[in-house]
């Protein structure tokens, strides 16, 4: 069997292999594909890998109430357990997730080996929707519906919006980007963005109290959890050097994707201070920042060394996120990876529930 390191250096030893076709234009889509399905099977035919992943699995065992699920998670709770295999949970979640990723990044229209790269890499999408499905599957429809929205497809993308919204109700909260979309587009002045991040900071407190006005997840801000700071700067980083370089070497940015992956960091900035749990609220547009990094690659296409420098800082925050996980102090959520059907249950469950 697969050590531990095996499984995922397998995984990105695959991935790099498929990345070359996925960048020449001749076999970009069939690369993409490629490199799609097998993120797809990575994550569809995984054990103990998440952190929420045997809860997961206890709503399609019998073993919880479903009742406080969104409709769409508790529905293919129950189809688990009607089939007897609550690996279906799994994989539709996984085929769900994916397909509307890749459908998102080939519409973008940029190079799909480093929008592929950086999906997997980046923090808090590829391994983070291993944990909190319900709320990566609605992320992965968002991506979809502003894909379609940026195309001019509105219903498709409102369709999107709602499924999503089943998946996980705090999508609901940014239905409105359907109507003031055309505000994204633009492009605003240097001096905006800067001034918005330290006002967002200072404004968490508002923010909480609004929410708790109005009744709105007040719950989430009553259990600090601590966490995610380092996540932060990441993002915070990636969107201040894009700043800079917009600033200082003429980067021509698609305010459309800088846009969104700004809301994110803003709302990153706005409840980093109550905890990981409440920060969540930016994950929906954090993912962005695959366009973003794609963007100033671009502009930097006849210089190697930033080529260079974009993969090798890739790799190393693929294995941080699992160093990150290794060094949870309530459990690793990633490193236990294992294939289900390798799993102890999946062999007691085959040989008729005798171990």
């Amino acid at each position: 069997m697969l050590t531990v390191s095996g499984y995922y250096v397998g995984f990105m030893a695959l991935l790099v292999a498929i990345l070359p076709l996925a960048a020449n234009e001749r076999t970009r889509m069939v690369g993409a594909w490629l490199a799609g399905g097998l993120c797809l099977a990575f994550m569809a035919l995984r054990y103990d890998a998440g952190y929420d992943y045997f809860s997961y699995r206890q709503m399609a065992t019998w073993q919880v109430d479903l009742s406080f699920l969104e409709p769409a998670p508790a529905a293919l709770a129950r189809m688990a357990r009607a089939w007897g295999e609550p690996q279906l949970f799994f994989i539709i979640t996984a085929i769900l997730y994916v397909s509307c990723f890749v459908s998102a990044l080939v519409m973008s229209r940029r190079n799909l080996a480093w929008c592929l790269l950086f999906f997997v890499c980046l923090p808090l999408i590829y391994l983070s929707a291993f944990g909190f499905v319900k709320q990566h599957v609605a992320i992965a429809l968002f991506m979809l519906a502003m894909a379609c929205l940026e195309r001019g497809m509105r219903l498709p993308a409102l369709v999107l919006m709602l499924v999503g919204t089943s998946f996980h109700y705090t999508l609901a909260l940014y239905l409105p980007l359907l109507v003031i979309y055309p505000l994204l587009r633009r492009a605003y002045p240097f001096w905006l963005y800067l001034g918005l991040l330290p006002l967002c900071f200072v404004a968490g407190p508002l923010a909480k109290s609004i929410l708790s006005a109005l009744g709105l997840y007040a719950h989430y801000f009553e259990d600090f959890s601590g966490g995610g700071e380092k996540l932060y700067v990441i993002y915070l980083l990636i969107c201040l050097g894009t700043l800079v370089m917009w600033k200082h070497f003429r980067l021509s940015l698609d305010p459309w994707a800088f846009n969104l992956m700004f809301i994110g960091v803003a709302l990153y900035t706005l409840f980093i201070t109550y905890g990981e749990h409440v920060a969540r609220a930016s994950y929906y547009f954090l993912p962005f920042a695959i366009f973003v990094i794609c963007d100033v690659i671009e502009h930097f296409r006849d210089k190697l060394l930033p080529s260079l420098i974009s993969g090798v800082l890739m790799m190393a925050l693929f294995f941080m996120s699992l160093k990150v996980a290794a060094g949870n102090q309530d459990h690793d959520f990633l490193n236990n990876y294992e294939f289900y059907f390798l799993s102890d249950e999946a062999l007691v469950v085959g040989n008729g529930g005798q171990s």
